[in-house]
């Protein structure tokens, strides 16, 4: 049977602690805050979780899932894919749209649990 090696990563003692200004706790919070507002149309959390559940998919197949118009969904699409929630490729005429990063799906998901409690 194989050894098992853990690291445990120990935290700097205070007096190592870097000493910044705060610049990146701010670039953090302002970071966080563009994803917020990213994440706060319904539209767009509609869309992550269609993607979410179908995977790969093109603006006609999300259009005919979502109570909105082509063009709407593609503008959605478009705010996602800035953020870089979502991936485009285009196949031909067509363009699919995936995924790319789930940390908004994750925290939709957190969000909501902790509404319905």
């Amino acid at each position: 049977m194989k050894a098992m090696s853990v690291s445990v990563h120990k935290p700097p003692a205070p007096d190592e602690q870097p000493r910044g200004d705060g610049a990146d706790l701010i670039k953090n919070v302002d970071d966080l805050a563009a994803m917020l507002r990213v994440l706060a149309d319904p539209t767009r959390i509609r869309l992550i979780e269609a993607l979410e559940r179908n995977g790969r998919s093109t603006v006609s197949a999300l259009t005919s899932v979502l109570p909105v118009s082509q063009q709407s969904v593609s503008h959605q699409l478009a705010i996602l894919r800035g953020a870089g929630f979502v991936s485009s490729r285009r196949e031909g005429v067509w363009v699919h749209y995936e995924l790319r990063d789930w940390t908004g799906p994750w925290l939709l998901h957190q969000l909501a649990d902790g509404l319905q409690r």
